[in-house]
This record gives C-alpha cells, sequence and structure tokens, in this order.
C-alpha cells in the first residue's frame, strides 16, 4: 500500500491565532500539535462581528434575567462562516480543522471539515458558570449551531468520552464521526523519565505539598482544596497549598502560598511552574466541573499523583488507582485529606501511583501521541474519500 499524502490544513478560529492564552493556550497548541506530526498548516483567525443589535440583545436578556451569549448569535456565527469563507479563497487547503464549532458551522465547502473541542454545546449548559441561566433565544442558537456542525464535519474529536457521549444523547449524529483522542500536557519543556523518577524519591513526606491549578477559584474547587489542607495540618501533617492561577477572594492562613497567573511562555514563569511541580505530592482539582483538565496532564509529567472529582470528562484523564484516585462530585476537604493521607501511610503505594502518574504522561497524556491519532484519522479519512484505486 503506498503512502497517502496528508492533507494540508486550513486551521479555522474564532480567536486570533497568534493569542498563545487563548482558550488556556489550546488553540496554539493543537496548532503546534498539528504541524509535528507532519501537517502543513495555514492560520485562519478571525475577529468577532461587532454589532449594535446584539450588544442589545445581551443587554435587553441580562436585565430579563437571563443570559445571552452573543457568539451563539446568527448575526455573529454567519459572520464569522463568511469571514472564514473569504479567507479559505486565499489558501491552498485540502482540509478544514478547527478547534471549536462556531468557527466552521456556516461554512460552506465540499472538502472535509475536522474539530477538536472538548465538549458539546449541551454539555456545558447549566454545568460551567458562563453556560448556565441561558436564554431561550440561545438554547435554540446553540443547539442548532452544535448541530449544523456535526453535519458538517467528517470527524469531530473531543478528549473525552464523557462529550461523546453528550454528541449521541442530544444530537442526530453519525457515531462514526465521533473520536475519542484526549488532549495532552501543555508542558514545553517536559524533564525526562529518570529526572522525574529522582525527584519522586526526592520527595519527603513532610511538608506535603498539595497544588491547585485554575483560572477560576469557586468552580475549580478552591475552597475544597484550602479545607483538604487544613484539615491535613490538623491532622499533625504539615501541608501547603501551592495556589497558581486565580487569587482567592478573602486572606487564608501561612500554610497557603498565593503565586497568581504564572505564563508557561515566559522563561522565569516556566521555571516557577516546572519546580512547583517537581516539589509537589499531588495535585488536587475537586472541581465542581470540569470538561478534561489539562493541568492534570501537567502534574502527570512531572510524576505528581492527581486526587479530583469525578466529573465531566475527568474519568479520561485520571484513572482511578493508576495516576491518581476520583472522589465523588462535591466530595469534601475533610475526603480529599483522608485520601492524601491514606496514600502517604504505604510509600510504596505514593511511587506506584506518582509513577503511574509519569507512565500515563508518557503513553497518552502528551501531544505527540494525540498528534499521532489524529495523523492516523486524517489518514484514513482521506483513504476513504479518494476511494479504490483502479484495478484494486
Amino acid at each position: 500500500m503506498t503512502d497517502v499524502k496528508l492533507p494540508r490544513i486550513a486551521y479555522v478560529t474564532t480567536y486570533d491565532e497568534r493569542d498563545l492564552h487563548a482558550w488556556s493556550g489550546v488553540v496554539h497548541t493543537i496548532a503546534g500539535c498539528l504541524v509535528s506530526a507532519g501537517f502543513e498548516l495555514d492560520m485562519i483567525g478571525m475577529s468577532e462581528p461587532a454589532t449594535l443589535r446584539t450588544k442589545a440583545l445581551k443587554l435587553a436578556w441580562r436585565t430579563a434575567g437571563a443570559q445571552l451569549l452573543r457568539d451563539r448569535e446568527p448575526l455573529v456565527t454567519k459572520g464569522f462562516g463568511s469571514q472564514a469563507m473569504k479567507r479559505l479563497k486565499t489558501v491552498d487547503h485540502d482540509l478544514i480543522f478547527s478547534p471549536g464549532t462556531v468557527a466552521i458551522a456556516h461554512i460552506q465547502t465540499p472538502k472535509p471539515i475536522v474539530y477538536w473541542t472538548d465538549s458539546t454545546f449541551d454539555g456545558m449548559v447549566d454545568y460551567y458558570p458562563a453556560f448556565t441561566g441561558l436564554s431561550r433565544r440561545t438554547l435554540r442558537n446553540g443547539h442548532a449551531l452544535e448541530q449544523s456542525a456535526l453535519d458538517r464535519c467528517s470527524l469531530a474529536l473531543f478528549p473525552s468520552q464523557w462529550a461523546v457521549n453528550s454528541a449521541i444523547e442530544n444530537y442526530r449524529v453519525d457515531p462514526s464521526k465521533l473520536q475519542v483522542v484526549p488532549f495532552g500536557s501543555n508542558v514545553a519543556d517536559p524533564p525526562s523519565h529518570e529526572e522525574v523518577l529522582a525527584a519522586i524519591d526526592r520527595r519527603e513526606p513532610e511538608p506535603c505539598e498539595l497544588l491547585w491549578v485554575g483560572a477560576d477559584w469557586e468552580r475549580k474547587g478552591g475552597e475544597v482544596a484550602f479545607a483538604a489542607a487544613e484539615a491535613m495540618n490538623r491532622a499533625g501533617v504539615r501541608t501547603h497549598l501551592q495556589v497558581v492561577g486565580a487569587r482567592p477572594p478573602r486572606p487564608l492562613p501561612d500554610f497557603v502560598k498565593v503565586h497568581g497567573f504564572i505564563s508557561r511562555h515566559d522563561p522565569a514563569g516556566r521555571e516557577q511552574l516546572a519546580d512547583l511541580y517537581t516539589r509537589a505530592h499531588f495535585a488536587v482539582g475537586p472541581s465542581d466541573a470540569e470538561t478534561f483538565g489539562v493541568a492534570f496532564a501537567d502534574a502527570c509529567c512531572y510524576g505528581v499523583p492527581v486526587l479530583a472529582a469525578d466529573t465531566g470528562g475527568v474519568g479520561d484523564n485520571v484513572r482511578n488507582g493508576v495516576n491518581g484516585h476520583l472522589l465523588p462530585q462535591g466530595a469534601s476537604g475533610e475526603a480529599y485529606a483522608h485520601m492524601a493521607l491514606d496514600i502517604f501511610k504505604d510509600p510504596h503505594e505514593y511511587r506506584r501511583l506518582a509513577s503511574g502518574a509519569r507512565n500515563e504522561y508518557e503513553t497518552r497524556l502528551n501531544w505527540g501521541s494525540a498528534g499521532a491519532h489524529v495523523r492516523q484519522l486524517i489518514t484514513e479519512l482521506s483513504v476513504s474519500a479518494s476511494g479504490p484505486t483502479p484495478g484494486s
């Protein structure tokens, strides 16, 4: 069988393609993943069409006590489609790829469309705060947009089975279009296998370092993480909670170290993050809502076991008893503390989980593995689209 030439990709996004922080860096990282997998990309970023009507509508619905999402308004989404169609005429491409549904839902093309995102629209409704209390108008438009994207695409990639199930249960879609491809860690300069094992062996039982990473203190369970550290200190195990990203809304005791936002695109920031992950005993993620949790993959890169809420797509990231433990959504800080303390009682069990975390990173939770999987799926799609060769 002859090798199939990889299609040239038009990478279409509603974000600024130069923004390294868009969607927590995932937009930029997915593009890099595709390039590393051997694809040639033309980046097509867009700006939201500003309309006075959508601004007025949003204000009106807010006054009525409901939320309107402008990026689900037909005036906006059709504007994105129009921008994309104009830009696509200027680039040579065989396939359109997007890190979301909004950018591609109104593209008219005979060429294959593939998208890779963390959830369906339905999966986010009344789950994430930004999708809670939506107006009837936004619900109607959002579901229609999602259905349009699923109708138009040749492949829809999601990082979790939870998201795939949401697509199957809530939209009309051929399940063969849907594939699970986990996101990878965003660590730019990953330590070697040997360096991680050495770091695991250097971790002393005290002080226990808990690491919490997130931009949303409330949604990502910052108070529960604090309660866990507090309970461990009460139990006689000296414990620190390292907080990266959000700043707690109130003063907390000295055992909580608040670092604020740390940019991984700055050398000093990368070094600081590497130090925090290397010294951490556990990454804690008691989130109320989480579609996947790339920070957990980052923890695995450093051999840090994860203690997280079993919610959304986290179960495709954190495997119970393999690279950490899942606790019921809404579990208390005491429950997280008991889990951590039980593991600490058995140094062999801790080392097994820590080594398992690194193994999950090396085998699944890295962008190299993700890119190879996407390349395989797109190659199969290209072969299928080209049909049988003459004389076969």
